[in-house]
């Protein structure tokens, strides 16, 4: 059922973020009276639509995507979706020049607007994401282990750059996998510098490093057919101890349940004694646990608490102004890490991906769609801005080139740009989609 929701999230999002970005277009080249052929939601054969004076509406067939046609803006992406001979530049190169930023500019403008509007309605987010980094767990033989970073360390800086939250932390070494890099902690009343590697997951390429935070001793989620769920352990219930030890944590849950199993593994495993509160009741509850992959396992996760994060207007339009900075300034590095080499494609995402996000932002509510839409126009901005042939950048920068030289350049020679830059985009599009298809389907 969470398929044709993700579908319908998907055309919905995109749809309105393409329209927003086409209009950009349309309406700077109306107030400059460039003649407006099309506006087209979608790619290829014209299904539906309307004409008012000399601009053709419609829809059509391939809807991940749209264009406009401006006559005498110079070749674009609509003569590639057309198939048409591209008409001589019309009016100034300044005209040209905003006309071409405009789409961009709407993306950027109404990725504030959205961002600040889920601000206004109440944003769910993580509590520990925005508290101080204390790691309270490092997790056996991961990178922060080989390190040397300790539980009830502080980490105050990454790179020489100091950092306050634990979104922060995950931020940074989220994005630099197979990455040497500096750490400063702080331990006690001391400093202690470390060098931490994050190694790549295989689903998004993300790099993991084994900190944790502080996470409360709740049930949030139970998998199917593992001892936990038949022992009759359920969501929401806190658990108070584990084979007669007191824990106050997640992590001292887990470690528990290793210690107890491991103790009696001789004789094969036997029943642990949970106590967990229930509805103001303490229950106690056997649980045996399950070895698996060297470690034993009774299979539950644990609660992450929430907030909502809700502001007046003015404080969430300068919330989501701080938001778009850091979510560029994550892009950027992403982007030249993918150049370095040291980033994989893995990292960026498709239509799959993108369906499912939308899907999921759907039913959770619509804040989170909206601040989706505001996180996805900002993302589809700044992909226009790249300097390739096809994309807006590209546009820009040849005309850029052009007012330098003050000449345009022979259409033959941007026609040619433009093939390279279409030949590219769907070698791109086509490795983003075959890592797509691996993340989220099974075979």
């Amino acid at each position: 059922m969470n398929i044709p929701i993700n579908v319908l999230a998907l055309v919905f999002v995109l749809s309105v973020l393409i329209v927003v970005h086409e209009f950009g277009h349309y309406a700077v080249a109306k107030g400059f009276r460039f003649p407006v052929e099309v506006f087209s939601l979608g790619f290829g054969k014209r299904l539906f639509g309307w004409k008012r004076k000399e601009t053709d509406y419609r829809v059509s067939l391939i809807p991940l995507g749209g264009y406009v046609k401006v006559v005498g803006l110079g070749p674009d992406e609509s003569d590639v979706a057309l198939g048409q001979e591209p008409a001589a530049p019309l009016g100034p190169r300044w005209q040209r020049l905003l006309v071409l930023v405009a789409g961009p500019g709407m993306n950027f403008l109404l990725a504030l607007c959205l961002t600040a509007a889920a601000f206004v309605i109440g944003v769910e987010v993580l509590k520990y994401q925005d508290e101080p980094p204390v790691v309270k767990h490092v997790e056996a033989r991961s990178p922060a282990e080989v390190a040397g970073v300790k539980a009830d360390d502080l980490v105050v800086a990454i790179g020489g750059k100091p950092v306050s939250t634990w979104r922060e932390v995950e931020m940074d070494l989220g994005l630099a996998p197979r990455e040497n890099i500096p750490v400063e902690l702080k331990r006690g009343a001391g400093t202690v510098h470390v060098t931490l590697r994050p190694e790549p997951d295989k689903k998004y390429d993300i790099g993991y490093t084994g900190l944790n935070p502080y996470l409360a001793p709740v049930v949030g989620a139970l998998v199917k057919n593992y001892p936990a769920e038949k022992a009759g352990l359920k969501p929401g219930d806190r658990i108070v101890s584990v084979g007669g030890a007191d824990v106050t944590g997640y992590y001292e849950v887990v470690r528990r349940i290793r210690e107890a199993a491991a103790a009696g593994a001789e004789d094969g495993p036997k029943p642990i004694a949970f106590v967990v509160e229930r509805d103001g009741q303490r229950l106690t509850i056997p649980i045996t646990p399950r070895a698996e992959a060297g470690t034993w396992r009774i299979g539950f996760a644990p609660r992450y608490e929430t907030v909502v994060k809700r502001l007046g207007l003015v404080e969430a339009f300068a919330s989501a102004g701080q938001e778009l900075v850091r979510q560029t300034q994550m892009t950027g590095v992403t982007v030249a890490r993918l150049f370095r080499g040291t980033s994989s494609m893995r990292q960026l995402s498709g239509p799959i991906d993108i369906a499912k996000f939308s899907g999921e932002a759907a039913r959770s509510g619509p804040a989170a769609l909206i601040g989706l839409m505001g996180m996805l126009s900002l993302q589809l901005g700044l992909l226009n801005l790249l300097p390739i042939p096809l994309l807006d950048g590209g546009q820009i920068f040849v005309t850029l080139l052009e007012a330098i030289v003050r000449r345009d350049f022979p259409l033959k020679l941007k026609e040619r740009l433009l093939q390279a830059g279409f030949v590219f985009l769907v070698l791109v599009m086509v490795t983003v989609l075959y890592f797509d298809v691996l993340k989220n389907v099974s075979f």
